[in-house]
């Protein structure tokens, strides 16, 4: 059904719940990326034996989050009104949301840059070895300490 469609009707039990399966499942698989990039920079500040890091852990957990915050702001407003956010919110406030998704995703990138190059220098200077393993989605590196 087309969002317009909804303008005048109330959202069905079967759809709030659908909805907040996703968000839920978003901010779970959000976590995971951040977590995993978070351990992969404790583990090459602290120069443990093995690393592994994905390249775009950070890229995909950070752009995610604005998603994530998107979505809670949109579930709670469909909880409150019964009716898609989307006609709920202002302009302004559509707005707003539109350019906390675009930031997130620039910060996602310098992020991913950064860290990516931080770990990579800091393993290379203390005489790690690296295996890198490129798939569809993304490029695996391994550190071993030699």
């Amino acid at each position: 059904m087309r969002l317009e469609n909804y303008k005048y009707e109330k959202i069905s039990l079967k759809n709030k719940v659908g909805f907040i399966f996703i968000t839920l499942l978003l901010s779970a698989g959000c976590f995971w990326f951040i977590s995993s990039w978070i351990t992969a920079l404790f583990n090459a500040y602290s120069l443990t034996n093995i690393i592994k890091y994905s390249v775009s852990a950070p890229l995909v957990g950070i752009s995610l989050f604005g998603v994530v915050v998107w979505l809670w702001l949109a579930m709670f407003i469909i909880i409150k009104t019964n009716k898609v956010a989307a006609h709920s919110w202002t302009d302004t406030q559509k707005e707003q949301h539109n350019k906390m998704l675009i930031l997130c995703c620039a910060i996602a990138v310098v992020i991913s840059a950064i860290s990516y190059f931080y770990i990579d220098n800091r393993l290379m200077n203390h005489g790690y070895s690296v295996t890198t393993k490129v798939t569809n989605v993304n490029i695996y590196k391994t550190y071993t300490k030699e």
